[in-house]
This record gives C-alpha cells, sequence and structure tokens, in this order.
C-alpha cells in the first residue's frame, strides 16, 4: 500500500479495482487531515473518486454525506452508482421534484436543494460532516451560479467541503477565497489527461492530423489541401465555346453537409463511438432523420434484440398513445441503426435509453448539444465538432477555448482507449489556426456570477440582519475578485494619496501661501467669465498679497498646481474603486429599498434595523427568477380562487423557460386562467416600473406559451394531448416534462394547494 496512505484511504483503497492517482491520494489526504480540499482536474480524470472518499469518511465517523450536482440527471446516475457501491439503505436522493431516503447517511441532492436546506436551518443538516460539490465551475453559469456561492458562504465551517471543477486557470484564487471564508483548504490541481487526445479536421472526406508530431505547427498536407481548395474556390468558372463565362455547378458545402458518408468514415478510421455536437435540438434530430434516410447502419442483427430489449426497459409504463405521441417509432429506428440524439428537448425515459446503450457500445454515434458536456457519464472514443460558433439568445457566439476543452473532453475513455480523438470539421469559414489556438489555450478563468435577487435579501435579512447581510456579502466570491480587479487601482490611490501628503507638507511651511494660490485661480477663472472691474480687483489683490513678493513663488505654484491635478486624479481612483467595491452591497441595498416599498421587509434606515413581513417570509421559500412576482400574486390574490389545474397554468407563466417567444397568448383554457394571466401582467408592469426606478435588473415577463399544454397535463387530459398543446407553442417532449415538474414545485412552494392535488409523472418521464 501506497507509504502516503492515511488509515482511513488504505481502508478506501482496499476496496478499488484501480490505483489511486497521485493528485487523488493528495486530495483524499487532506480531507482525511481535516482539510477542505479543491480538485480541479479534467473531464474523465477521476475526481469523483475524491468525492466518494468523503462518503466513506462519512460513513467511518456515523455523520452524513452530501453530494451536490448541477443537474438532475447527473444526481440521479450519481445515485444509482453510490447505492451499488454503499449499498441502497444508506444512499438518498433529492432532487426538488424526487425524495427517497432523505435520511440516509449519504444523500444525493441538486445543490439548489442544498441551499433551501442551509436557509431554512433543515434538521437533516444535523450530523452532517462532509459536503461534496461536483462541478463546482458551474459558480460561474449566468443563470444558476449564485447557489453554488451562497450554499458555500453559508455551510457551516466544521463540515469538510470536497469542491471538483473542470480545470480552470485560476484555482488558486478560488482557493485562496474559499480558504478565507471556511478556513485551511488544499488545492490540487492535476491538468494531465488520462487519455491523450489527438486534434483532427475532416476535409474533403479525408482525415488530418491538426498539428504536425514534429514541430507542433499546423500539418503540412492539410495547410496544401486547404490552399489548393480555396485557389479552385477562387478561380473564375471556364469559358464556354462562344466566350461565354459557364456558371458553376455547385458550390463547396458547409461542413457536415454528408454526415452519413461523415459517419461512414469515422467507422473506417475505427473512430466510433463518436459523440457529435450540434448546438440545437432540432439540428441534433435532423441529423438522425438524415442518417435514417441514408440507409446508415451501425448495428448488426445481434444487436437488434437487447437493443429493444433496453428501450422498453425504460419506456415500459408509458401508454401506446403517449408512445405515439413522442415519435417512438422513428426514434427505435435510429436506436437499431446504432444512432441517436441527446438533448435536453428528449423526455428522460428517451435520453436514459441512449445514455445506456451508448455506454454498451450499442448506440455508436450520439448527436448531442452541450448539455451532454456537463456531468452526464457518456465518455466515446471519438468527439466530432461541426462548428465553432453556437447559437445564444443575444445571437452567434464563438466557442470559448474553455468550452471547446469542456466538449472534447468527453474524447477517450479510461481504460479502453489508449487516445481519444477531437474531429472538427472543416468549411472554408474555420482555419486550421483557430482549432488549434482552442485546443492549446489552457486560460480559462471561472467569475462570480453571484446576483443579489428578492429571495436571497430577505432570506439573508432575516438570518442575520441588514449589516450581517451586507458583511456576508462582502465576504463573497464576487467581492473578493472585485478587490483583486481594483488592487492596481487602490495601490495607485494609495501611493498618490502619500505623495500629496508630502506636497502638502512643503507647501505649508510657506505662510499664507494657500490664500495666494487660491486669489490666482480666482483670477485664472474671472478672465475668462467675470466682467473687467471684476478682474482688475482680483489682479490688485493678486499683486498687493505677500506671496506675489516671494522668491520662490513660482516654485510653489507649480507644486500647488501639481498638487491640484493629483487630488483630482485620486479622488477619480478612488470612486472608481468604491464603484467596483461597493457594486454588490449597493445593489442589496437598492434590493432592500423595494421590498420595504413592496411591503415584504420593513426597514427602519436611522437604526438600520429591518424586519421580515409575513409577505417576505413567503418570498423566502420561493426560489424561481420570479420570486417577488410570485409574491406579489399571492399578496394581491391575483391567483386567489383557482382551481389546481388552473393554479399549475398560470404558475407555469411565470418560470420564464420559453426561449423562442413563440406565443404571445395562452391556448385555449378557461376564463379564470385568461383573468390570473392579466392580472399577473399588470403586476409585472407595476414592478418592472418600480425595478427600473430603483435601478435594478427588470424581471422576467410573464411567458403564455406553456400555459395551455400544463393545464391540459395538470387537469389530467394525458400526456399526448399536452404534447399536441406542447408543439404549439414550440415545446418538446422533455420541454414539457421539465417545465411541469417546475410547475408543481412552485406550486408546492406557494402552498395554494397540495401536489398530489394534481397528476404526477411517471417515473420514467422523471
Amino acid at each position: 500500500m501506497h507509504k502516503q496512505y492515511g488509515p482511513q484511504l488504505t481502508l478506501f483503497a482496499t476496496e478499488l479495482d484501480f490505483v489511486l492517482d497521485d493528485f487523488q491520494i493528495r486530495a483524499c489526504r487532506s480531507l482525511e487531515n481535516h482539510r477542505d480540499v479543491l480538485v480541479c482536474a479534467p473531464t474523465g480524470s477521476g475526481k469523483t473518486v475524491v468525492g466518494e472518499f468523503a462518503a466513506h469518511l462519512a460513513l467511518q465517523s456515523n455523520g452524513t454525506c452530501f453530494y451536490t450536482t448541477p443537474i438532475k440527471a447527473l444526481s440521479n446516475q450519481k445515485f444509482h452508482d453510490f447505492a451499488e457501491r454503499f449499498g441502497d439503505d444508506r444512499v438518498g436522493l433529492l432532487t426538488g421534484d424526487l425524495t427517497h431516503n432523505p435520511d440516509a447517511p449519504v444523500v444525493v441532492m441538486t445543490t439548489e436543494v442544498l441551499r433551501s436546506m442551509l436557509y431554512g436551518h433543515s434538521p437533516l443538516l444535523t450530523g452532517l460532516t462532509h459536503v461534496v460539490m461536483d462541478e463546482v465551475h458551474y459558480l460561474a453559469d449566468s443563470e444558476r451560479g449564485a447557489v453554488w456561492e451562497e450554499s458555500i458562504l453559508h455551510l457551516p465551517t466544521s463540515v469538510r467541503l470536497a469542491s471538483l471543477s473542470a480545470t480552470v486557470s485560476n484555482a488558486e484564487e478560488f482557493g485562496e477565497w474559499i480558504a478565507r471564508v471556511r478556513g485551511e483548504t488544499t488545492v490540487v490541481v492535476e491538468e494531465t489527461r488520462p487519455v491523450p487526445l489527438t486534434q483532427h479536421m475532416l476535409a474533403g472526406g479525408r482525415l488530418f492530423d491538426l498539428l504536425s508530431p514534429v514541430d507542433g505547427n499546423i500539418d503540412d498536407s492539410l495547410d496544401r489541401y486547404i490552399a489548393h481548395r480555396r485557389l479552385v474556390e477562387a478561380a473564375p468558372p471556364p469559358a464556354s465555346g462562344r466566350g461565354r463565362r459557364v456558371r458553376r455547378s455547385h458550390r463547396p458545402e458547409p461542413a457536415g453537409a454528408d454526415r452519413p458518408e461523415i459517419v461512414a468514415r469515422l467507422e473506417a478510421e475505427q473512430l466510433l463511438p463518436a459523440i457529435w455536437f450540434r448546438f440545437s435540438r432540432a439540428g441534433c434530430d435532423a441529423a438522425v432523420t438524415e442518417c435514417i434516410e441514408g440507409s446508415v447502419r451501425l448495428t448488426d442483427g445481434s444487436d437488434l434484440a437487447e437493443i429493444r430489449s433496453i428501450a422498453e426497459k425504460h419506456t415500459a409504463t408509458l401508454p401506446p398513445a403517449d408512445l405515439d405521441a413522442l415519435g417512438y417509432a422513428d426514434w427505435i429506428d435510429g436506436l437499431e441503426r446504432g444512432f441517436a440524439a441527446h438533448h435536453a428537448g428528449l423526455v428522460p425515459a428517451f435520453r436514459h435509453t441512449v445514455e445506456e446503450l451508448f455506454a454498451r457500445n450499442l448506440v455508436k454515434v450520439v448527436f448531442a448539444t452541450e448539455t451532454l458536456a456537463v456531468g452526464v457519464n457518456m465518455p466515446a472514443r471519438t468527439v466530432v465538432l461541426e462548428r465553432l460558433v453556437k447559437p445564444t439568445a443575444d445571437g452567434p457566439v464563438r466557442l470559448t477555448a474553455g468550452e471547446y476543452t469542456q466538449l472534447t473532453g468527453r474524447a477517450g475513455r479510461r481504460g479502453i482507449d489508449e487516445q481519444g480523438h477531437a474531429v472538427v470539421l472543416w468549411s472554408p469559414d474555420i482555419a486550421p489556426a483557430t482549432v488549434a489556438g482552442l485546443a492549446s489555450t489552457r486560460t480559462y478563468p471561472l467569475h462570480s456570477s453571484l446576483r443579489v435577487g428578492y429571495n436571497t435579501a430577505v432570506n439573508l435579512i432575516d438570518d442575520l440582519g441588514v449589516d450581517g447581510a451586507r458583511a456576508l456579502l462582502g465576504r463573497s466570491f464576487a467581492q473578493f475578485q472585485a478587490q483583486n480587479s481594483v488592487s492596481a487601482l487602490a495601490e495607485a490611490a494609495r501611493v498618490n494619496t502619500a505623495t500629496l501628503a508630502a506636497l502638502d507638507a512643503q507647501l505649508s511651511e510657506a505662510d499664507g501661501f494657500a490664500e495666494y494660490r487660491s486669489l490666482c485661480d480666482r483670477l485664472t477663472i474671472a478672465r475668462s467669465t467675470a466682467p473687467a472691474d471684476t478682474v482688475s480687483v482680483l489682479a490688485r489683490a493678486v499683486r498687493s498679497h505677500p506671496g506675489h513678493r516671494r522668491g520662490d513663488r513660482d516654485r510653489l505654484l507649480t507644486l500647488a498646481a501639481r498638487r491640484s491635478t493629483l487630488h483630482a486624479d485620486t479622488e477619480l481612483l478612488l470612486a472608481q474603486v468604491h464603484t467596483v467595491s461597493a457594486r454588490l452591497v449597493e445593489t442589496f441595498d437598492r434590493t432592500l429599498a423595494l421590498l420595504d416599498e413592496r411591503g415584504h421587509v420593513l426597514h427602519d434606515p436611522l437604526s438600520g434595523h429591518a424586519h421580515v413581513t409575513d409577505d417576505g417570509h413567503r418570498l423566502s421559500r420561493i426560489y424561481c427568477r420570479s420570486d417577488l412576482l410570485v409574491s406579489e400574486c399571492l399578496r394581491t390574490g391575483a391567483w386567489s380562487g383557482l382551481e389546481p389545474a388552473e393554479l399549475a397554468a398560470v404558475a407555469s407563466s411565470v418560470l420564464g423557460e420559453n426561449r423562442r417567444r413563440t406565443a404571445t397568448t395562452a391556448g385555449r383554457t378557461t376564463p379564470a386562467v385568461d383573468e390570473a394571466l392579466r392580472a399577473t401582467a399588470r403586476l409585472w408592469g407595476e414592478l418592472a416600473a418600480a425595478e427600473e426606478r430603483h435601478g435594478l435588473t427588470v424581471s422576467p415577463e410573464p411567458d403564455p406559451a406553456p400555459v395551455a399544454a400544463i393545464y391540459r397535463w395538470a387537469r389530467d387530459d394525458g400526456l399526448a394531448a399536452a404534447l399536441q398543446a406542447a408543439s404549439d407553442s414550440g415545446h418538446s417532449g422533455g420541454d414539457l416534462v421539465r417545465h411541469y415538474l417546475r410547475t408543481l414545485d412552485l406550486v408546492d412552494q406557494t402552498r395554494l394547494c397540495r401536489r398530489d392535488a394534481l397528476p404526477r409523472v411517471p417515473s420514467t418521464l422523471r
């Protein structure tokens, strides 16, 4: 056994069928020595072993370990992994819509659940000894990252924290912040991939190495091929027999234009199984359709029975009508041919089937959106990238080096492949040098995305008071980074202040000279703004002043002018430092003012004391982007008197998930729903005006698109009817399921009706 192992690590390692890497040993020893640990390592390197060791330590000490993940799919996966390792009776699951064995000594949960438990002082926190935050780099996520930061700030320092992250370039800075707010923290950085990655470009049906193994530059054969293609494309079309130009018969096809042919090339090069990333759900589905129409088959007859058996296992509880509505026939046809789509628009039963078939090498090509790059354990031999640009709500943006690394990190299965392969499809707008730059960059900084929302504000005030809330925000990673970012400005201001003090000392030795300098300044201004007689009076006063006759007058005037300029510069620097450093606290103060105005908090600015009202306490239990709008709807009675299905329909409008905004009005429901939606819209208008007045970000506008579909499901019309309504507003089956589950969760939070008053979601759809 390794001489560096402690007694618990020795016991843990005997149960493994592999030898621990050095970085795993360093991280585990830190936990055993009662230190927090931050582990930054590439995808597939085995950093989750550190999380498993934290669970082992909790079990050995009769304590409790919480294992948190960013997405429910990953929570479900870790729950099954841990149940197999530690036993079903010792592992629980909490994901917001699923609760199983919550009193177990090891509980897997989403990070949002942990934050809610910390704010609510849940009794489940009693006996907690370890918390694992998997994918902690999600802290930078603009939508949800604050959850990680708030949880770290509120977690008792007596609990050991193991933070697991993809490789980030500022790991030391992040670790320094954790140490500052929690105590001793070991930062473990591992940059070596367990399986080497080879970069390729596929062009003209040929697979080229991106870089030469000799000098590391762009491969010569790839350079020559692209140069030839550009010459051909730039050449004028040939003339006809009568001297007229002949129009070209075709233009260069874009990357991925013939996907069935590319899949065949990958198979011939023994580069399957592969994950082919496309950045839209529709694009993934279209690629599957192309492969079906292109008669691609990557399986043989002996695979079909097992493929069908696994698919039927995952979809067994879905009635035939629902399967027809979900397009089961086309889906199973693709699976039997060896390819599938994987994205959030699929219902979980379909996604889980694809994941299991891919893991068993029965599905050989998965067309996936970038969500697959996060967490879910689906490594492949090859990753294919069709584009280096992805669509966003603000328009198309180029992949960052960190995103490129995260996507290609799926290539190379540890213990199976000697090397992984990243294949970028060449097109005229993708230069090899651009790909090489993305592949070689190792700068992926982690930045805080903490924002002060309404729910966060009332929870902080209720728990810590106004001053305590400001103090906690001052300890945040956001504040830590802000202070680091202005350190150069602050240092410049410090140097300037010292220089000003020295100048003041010199000027103070000249008695009365400050008065003379003031007269000179007034004269200068008067010469361009005042009447002639005023100028004459000031000029006589300057000439008659004793300072005018000093021999060192010019030197002192120069010093005074320098002091004036330096003082102005210093004031500007200090203002910039204050603006950055106080941004979070100022946002909190503006949020507090609006909450006070709306009656959720009663704040006395003179004493600084604030009292959270009953409305504020209700707001503290509401977790969604439109939390204050929901609380206002409850306070004013806008949602009162609704039947359970009607309440679910209206509540679904404030979850802010529709990315397309295809509907401007709700589909047919009931007059009560229509009136409640109008009241919700009026309240949103009031809040938006108040937010603008207080200098706050305007909350998302209510979206009627999902209302009809949620209403159909909530009144138990069945999945098929709900899917039909969802398709009218551009929602897929996966969108509908996720939105309904979130709606159920929000209805629970409002406490206007019991969850069991609404239809449950079958486990295969969760």
